[in-house]
């Protein structure tokens, strides 16, 4: 399908904020969700990833207000949430979507940013508890509108980072910091190489013949309520583990496949799976950056193809929903390669397509998942698009 732009999602943006609060926006902040080519979980591993911004997002209108309250309003929800600057403290709000942005408001807060009473209205185009950063597309365009409203210089790096904080501390996930920095950097054209643990980036040309397919299963997944938290913990495990033998390791990106099989006698067998994934995976992003780089499309679906394999072996967060998409994405003519995309346990996945036979693969693959699941499937067709910003 094609996504609506980023300027009609910000109008219906504006009319929603005229409806909700009788006036219109100063302004709109739009921030895109994100689609990771390559490089599943290793971002709270210190690792590395490939994640590129989608032009599907979400549009944050808004204007100042005097009470001293941050008031919002999420379209796709048909629901008002506020909350009184003065005295919050983070138990005052319950668990669901407003909580996000008292998780930014408090933050930046508690990092010295002024933030100022503001009314928002939210419009996304972006599937919820899809995998594609809609969580962190609505922490970054209520931290952009924050800014902007307060009056402080706009840090994209030091947005990424309190949002990955108000996310730890607010809603429970012990999510690494990919989608927040692909949703604040992202660059059009451009895949974003990440070190996160440096926050350092490189610029990765996705080919113009490459068309990127993303396909929601109709499966959604709730972060906090699922095994990821797990799989964090085991992937700890294995580090203690195998700090006994090298007391240097800060994280699983230090460790290669012959330290982890000296320590495996150290560790249980769901941790060294976990392991084993993780040091296999950390080194796909920059083996994919390079062959996108020398437009080889071919190899770099067969590199999508081993991470599919391996989170669905040794990660173990796949689905029926998504394998059965990834072979069905296989049979289609003009794909390069398959696999899961983001955190599992339902969501979506990424194809590497020609970019000539797009369409027709997007009606295929939608029509023969529909048939076979009865469940209703979402394709999303993009190019990699800017990070967020102000329109």
């Amino acid at each position: 399908m094609i996504a609506p732009s980023p300027a009609e999602t910000a109008a219906a943006a504006r009319a929603e904020f005229l409806r909700q609060f009788g006036a219109s926006p100063v302004g709109v902040a739009f921030a895109p969700g994100r689609v990771n080519l390559i490089g599943e979980h290793t971002d709270y591993n210190d690792g590395f990833v490939l994640p590129m911004a989608l032009e599907d997002g979400l549009a944050a209108a808004y204007g100042p207000n005097d009470e001293r309250v941050l008031r919002i309003h999420a379209r796709e929800f048909g629901e008002t949430r506020e909350m009184a600057l003065d005295g919050a403290v983070a138990t005052d709000e319950p668990a669901g979507w407003f909580r996000y942005g008292v998780g930014i408001a408090l933050t930046m807060a508690a990092d010295g940013l002024r933030v100022t009473g503001t009314n928002i209205a939210l419009a996304s185009t972006l599937p919820s508890d899809a995998g594609l950063s809609s969580s962190a597309a609505v922490e970054l365009s209520i931290a952009r509108v924050l800014a902007a409203t307060g009056g402080d210089e706009w840090d994209p790096r030091q947005a990424a980072r309190i949002a990955q904080r108000a996310e730890h501390e607010f809603i429970g996930v012990a999510c690494g910091i990919m989608d927040q920095m692909a949703v604040a950097c992202g660059r059009p054209g451009q895949a974003l190489l990440l070190d996160c643990r440096s926050l350092t980036t490189e610029d990765v040309p996705v080919p113009q013949n490459a068309g990127v397919v993303i396909v929601y299963s109709g499966v959604s997944r709730t972060l906090a309520a699922s095994a990821y938290n797990d799989r964090r913990a085991a992937c700890e495990r294995a580090v203690a583990a195998i700090r006994q033998l090298e007391p240097s390791v800060r994280a699983l990106r230090d460790v290669d496949a012959a330290l982890l099989d000296r320590a495996r006698a150290r560790m249980d067998d769901v941790a060294f799976r976990r392991a084993s994934h993780v040091i296999a995976e950390n080194e796909r992003p920059g083996a994919l950056a390079a062959l996108l780089r020398q437009h080889d499309l071919g190899a770099a679906g067969r590199l999508m193809l081993d991470s599919h394999a391996s989170l669905r072996d040794l990660y173990e967060v796949s689905s029926v929903e998504l394998d059965l998409l990834v072979t069905l994405s296989l049979t289609e003519r003009g794909c390069h390669g398959a696999r899961l995309t983001g955190a599992g346990f339902g969501g979506c996945v990424v194809a590497l397509v020609d970019l000539a036979v797009v369409a027709p693969f997007s009606r295929s693959i939608a029509e023969r998942y529909r048939a076979a699941t009865r469940l209703e499937p979402r394709v999303i067709v993009s190019r990699p698009a800017a990070g967020v910003r102000l329109l």
